[in-house]
């Protein structure tokens, strides 16, 4: 029977809106680790896909921004990312050396407030906003919409 040959490849409806559900909450949690990886996003494409790939080992690893900050507060962060399982040895060293010194940066501003700010926020927390680093263009997230546009996000020159 037809039945028999599509029904091992349906799926119900609930199992596909749980997928998506899940689908949302690693989409969430990646877009909560912004702050630590945005600085990386303008580094060219290859060490873009790297630090997207990393953020994404995170999320399904079950980590957020919120997560991460509690880890660090706890003196935990670091023998928590070494759990993440990432094939390529390099590529998690960077993980681990990106957020540590993520939130060593983040620390060290709190106990140094006078380090230099841009309208009352540090540089780096300029930059944290939704909108704000991506040149106007409304995108919330930096590993979407570029399109055909250099690392300033200007439209590349055409010749005749």
């Amino acid at each position: 029977l037809i039945a028999d040959k599509v029904s091992a490849y349906a799926t119900s409806v609930p199992s596909e809106e749980a997928k998506v559900r899940h689908l949302e909450a690693l989409q969430k949690a990646q877009y909560s680790m912004r702050p630590i990886f945005v600085e990386f996003f303008r580094d060219g494409y290859k060490m873009r896909t790297r630090m997207v790939g990393i953020r994404r080992c995170l999320a399904e690893h079950g980590l957020d921004y919120a997560k991460l900050t509690d880890l660090a507060k706890q003196d935990k962060l670091i023998a928590e990312l070494e759990k993440v399982s990432i094939e390529d040895p390099d590529n998690k060293t960077l993980m681990v050396n990106t957020v540590k010194d993520h939130f060593k940066e983040k620390s060290s501003a709190k106990k140094n407030p006078s380090s230099p700010t841009v309208n009352g926020a540090s540089e780096h927390e300029a930059g944290e906003g939704k909108g704000q680093d991506d040149g106007g263009k409304g995108q919330e997230d930096g590993d979407k919409g570029r399109g055909n546009q250099d690392a300033n996000g200007d439209a590349p020159q055409v010749k005749n």
